[in-house]
């Protein structure tokens, strides 16, 4: 099963959405070879939500909406499906 299609289950389980962030960090942790961290933005402050079991220290952030980022320890921009993938993980976060 490729990446994607992991990320379309887990949007469409009926887990909770900090459930469906958890494993959706921990695909694409496997997916981009980084740890990854899924944050709520509060003002200049984004708070970690869930994602690696590791101590928060990534030093790149990705906006997706303004509630909603990614912290993580590369930059993943450059990645070829981060467009399709951000739009996936946007519909889990407007759940």
């Amino acid at each position: 099963m490729s990446t994607k299609e992991r990320i379309q289950k887990t949007k469409n389980s009926d887990l909770s959405r900090k459930g469906k962030l958890v494993l959706l960090a921990h695909e694409l942790a496997d997916h981009f070879k980084t740890d990854i961290y899924f944050c709520e933005i509060k003002g200049k402050r984004w708070s970690f939500v869930a994602g690696s079991d590791k101590t928060v220290y990534g030093s790149w952030r990705f906006q997706l909406n303004d509630r909603w980022g990614i912290i993580s320890t590369r930059k993943l921009a450059e990645e070829k499906d981060i467009h399709l993938i951000n739009d996936m993980i946007r519909g889990i976060l407007s759940d």
